[in-house]
């Protein structure tokens, strides 16, 4: 995100008589970038996936249509910068597998589509299709790679700090939990709620329809 606009320059000299319409591009995606950073480790957690996926493939649509805008298509040099959104995610964010999958073939997907829609020759076509699908088939697997060391070193070891009376654990910051973020952030595990048979009791054991509801459960 910080080294996205000074492309610019580049856009300035390779590109003059587009030069106007490439910097809004990059002021826009720029813009959008640091909204998403801002927000992404604030938003529940249920939605960080969701939003990363939406926010690379829109970065990746932009470059691709920046390449369609200056009419050179698979030519462009600007492909280039698919390749460093493929290798940046790889890296430095810790996204699931499956997820990362569908990230990366949205990315392709909406490159080879986009582009198509101009004429091409075949030999620019295969060097995309070498570098952003070869990376991107590389990437996957370095992906896993890394999300799998991440997930043993997040392990749930050890001692917990939790709260005798609202079960909330405590975390390294010393900020307080509920039980289930805390274990589907330190785990793979996710929560489906319902309800056991004594809380059942408790809360709707007086009720007409659900005495009904065990008796007929019972016969």
């Amino acid at each position: 995100m910080v080294i996205f606009p000074f492309f610019y320059i580049l856009d300035y000299f390779i590109y003059p008589e587009y030069r106007v319409f490439l910097l809004m591009i990059r002021i826009g995606v720029s813009i959008y970038l640091a909204f998403t950073i801002f927000i992404i480790h604030r938003v529940d957690q249920k939605y960080y996936y969701p939003t990363l996926c939406i926010t690379v493939f829109l970065t990746s649509i932009t470059i691709s249509s920046m390449c369609l805008v200056t009419t050179d298509g698979f030519a462009s040099s600007y492909y280039s910068g698919l390749l460093q959104i493929i290798i940046v995610t790889a890296l430095l964010y810790n996204i699931r597998p499956r997820y990362y999958i569908i990230i990366m073939v949205l990315i392709v997907a909406q490159h080879f589509i986009l582009l198509a829609q101009l004429p091409w020759k075949v030999e620019d076509l295969l060097i995309n299709i070498f570098a952003v699908g070869g990376i991107s088939i590389l990437a996957i697997f370095v992906q896993q790679f890394i999300f799998n060391l991440v997930k043993e070193n997040r392990s749930l070891k050890g001692l917990l700090p939790i709260c005798a009376n609202c079960k909330k654990i405590r975390d390294d910051k010393g900020y307080w939990n509920q039980i289930e973020s805390y274990i589907q952030t330190h785990s793979e595990a996710e929560f489906s709620h319902s309800m056991c048979p004594e809380c059942s009791d408790t809360l709707y054991g007086d009720q007409d329809w659900y005495i009904n509801f065990k008796k007929k459960k019972n016969a």
